[in-house]
């Protein structure tokens, strides 16, 4: 094979494996499910009112929007990143609790109780 058919092939090969890797960090930087379907799934299971939902939309956008800052700043430091992102996640559940009604209020904490053991599933521990 001649040497500039090699070197295009590597060239084509390196930006693929890039792109690749990029694409993978992208995506393992995006909240789980989006502010859109999170704000559906809530409407539905808590019965929100539509002040309620466009309330709890600017709250859920305001935190991803703390969390990829939070990310941003505490790269390389996984425990650091972790308890940034656990201190938004309490400050945001008790902002949405704010907009809620008390019925609705102990709705919530029950979804936010069935959420806990996935999240210890996927949460890899740290002497790992």
């Amino acid at each position: 094979m001649p040497t500039a058919i090699k070197r295009t092939t590597l060239g084509l090969l390196l930006v693929l494996g890039i792109t690749i890797l990029l694409s993978s960090l992208v995506h393992a930087q995006s909240p789980r499910m989006p502010v859109e379907d999170r704000v559906k799934m809530l409407k539905e299971k808590l019965k929100l009112s539509d002040e309620q939902t466009a309330k709890i939309t600017i709250i859920l956008e305001d935190q991803r929007e703390e969390i990829t800052n939070a990310t941003n700043e505490n790269r390389g430091d996984r425990d650091a990143m972790r308890t940034a992102i656990a201190e938004l996640m309490k400050t945001t559940n008790s902002k949405i609790k704010t907009v809620l009604t008390d019925a609705q209020a102990t709705q919530y904490d029950k979804i936010l109780e069935g959420r806990r053991p996935r999240m210890k599933r996927q949460t890899p521990s740290s002497g790992q």
